[in-house]
């Protein structure tokens, strides 16, 4: 017999890559679906005076504001004038004035279904 050590030969060890995922690796929910919140969200563009057009919107108001004061001006010009019964118009003219005048008709019911008063 002979003194040398006994060998052993260690069994192999395998591993086997286990993934578990009980939860998404991202989740991501809306607290208040449909909203939108924007701190400032104006593109001035290639604006000759961002600064004029930033006062303006601070002090006037939107782009929105200013078109509305724009049209209820231009519609009551329209009235006191009488414009649509005028004969020097044609019917053509006489139509993208009534359809002009439809617009600022729907944006009042518009506002006055949303006003909160």
């Amino acid at each position: 017999m002979s003194s040398r050590p006994m060998e052993r030969t260690m069994p192999q060890q395998v591993t086997v890559p286990l993934t578990w995922q009980m939860a998404p690796s991202a989740l991501t929910q809306p607290i208040l679906p449909n909203w939108q919140f924007h701190l400032f969200n104006v593109n001035l563009g290639t604006s000759s005076n961002p600064a004029v057009e930033q006062a303006a919107l601070e002090r006037v108001g939107s782009y929105g504001r200013q078109i509305g004061h724009l049209a209820e001006a231009l519609e009551l010009i329209v009235k006191k004038t009488k414009l649509l019964e005028s004969k020097d118009l044609t019917p053509a003219e006489k139509d993208v004035i009534q359809v002009f005048l439809g617009d600022v008709s729907t944006i009042r019911q518009i506002k006055a279904s949303l006003s909160p008063y």
